[in-house]
This record gives C-alpha cells, sequence and structure tokens, in this order.
C-alpha cells in the first residue's frame, strides 16, 4: 500500500484541494520512492536544468474532517510494522 489507510485498513479518502484524494504514505519507503520518481529530471523532458519544485503544505489538509488534518486513528505502513 502507497497510501495512507483508515482504522478499516481500507484507503483514507478526504477532500482537498484537488478534490476527493488520497494521501500517501510517507512512512512507507516503497511510497516514498514513488513520489520520488515524481521529482526526477527526467520526469520533465525539454526542461531547463533550472527547474525548481514548491511543496507548501508541510501537513495532511483534509478539509471534510473534524480536525483539517488526517483523522488520529488513521494507519500508516512503516516497513512491516503498521501504525
Amino acid at each position: 500500500k502507497l497510501v495512507v489507510q483508515n482504522a478499516s485498513g481500507e484507503d483514507f479518502h478526504g477532500f482537498c484541494w484537488p478534490g476527493p484524494s488520497v494521501y500517501p504514505d510517507f512512512c512507507s519507503p516503497e511510497a516514498r520512492a514513488e513520489w520520488a520518481k515524481l521529482f526526477e529530471f527526467k520526469a520533465y523532458p525539454g526542461r531547463p536544468a533550472e527547474l525548481y519544485t514548491w511543496n507548501d503544505m508541510n501537513e495532511p489538509s483534509v478539509f471534510d474532517g473534524p480536525e483539517i488534518t488526517l483523522p488520529k486513528d488513521s494507519r500508516h505502513r512503516c516497513g512491516e510494522e503498521i501504525l
């Protein structure tokens, strides 16, 4: 699994800027590796070497939840351990 799961073990779905969303589980080494591929220079053919990324969201935003972030009982996969 590459995304955060809800307490029942299903992919967590919330609502954020783009609309209905799932959230990468950055605890998972596999999820981090897949995310990193999105920022490889070869993913942007024909672009100049001065290509930058701005990611200003340092925590998950969930606009339709009571806490405006992931629920406290969300499940994260850290290697073989599920937290």
